[in-house]
């Protein structure tokens, strides 16, 4: 019997440390995810920020006209200068008429607040699909050969053109081979 007591207490002693151990790693995971979105919040809100300044830079560079912030249907915002009321413009009503939204640059500072308390509230989605059309990715010119040479077939130099291999380098002199490495 004392045997017995004494595989229980083993156990229960093993048990209370997985349950601790296992509480442990429940309050670092819980850690972790309020760690991680905060600090999603942060760089979102940290990206709607550059995009406001961005757009207040352009803004800054207009010369003459109203400035005029456009949001397209997809999220995209493009900023430009118009020199009549909203409601005269035939090119603004049009633009209205196919769901674009088109504010002043302070009508804009408080469209990107709003986005932030979504980003509070914890709807993310919209904000970085939003975020996503504003991106400006540079894109790397790919290499393409002139439309003429394209269908015309490789032609033979002649003695007297240039060849690829009058630029490479030479080949460096080899080693001599070790003395014993072949038998006579």
């Amino acid at each position: 019997m004392g045997e017995v007591k004494h595989v229980v207490s083993n156990l229960v002693q093993m048990l209370d440390r997985g349950q601790k151990e296992a509480e442990s790693i429940a309050d670092t995971m819980h850690q972790l995810q309020t760690y991680l979105m905060e600090e999603s919040k942060t760089i979102i809100e940290a990206s709607l920020d550059r995009l406001l300044s961005r757009v207040r830079m352009e803004v800054d560079k207009l010369i003459g006209g109203s400035a005029r912030v456009l949001v397209s249907p997809e999220g995209r915002v493009t900023v430009g200068t118009t020199y009549s009321d909203e409601d005269s413009d035939s090119w603004l009503k049009r633009l209205k008429s196919q769901d674009f939204s088109i504010l002043r640059p302070d009508g804009f500072s408080a469209f990107i607040k709003s986005l932030k308390s979504e980003v509070a509230a914890g709807n993310w989605m919209p904000v970085i699909e939003f975020l996503r059309a504003n991106a400006k990715f540079e894109a790397a010119p790919a290499y393409s050969p002139a439309p003429a040479l394209r269908g015309s077939p490789p032609r033979e130099p002649s003695s007297s053109e240039w060849r690829l291999s009058d630029f490479l380098p030479a080949l460096p002199p080899h080693p001599p081979l070790p003395r014993g490495l072949f038998k006579d």
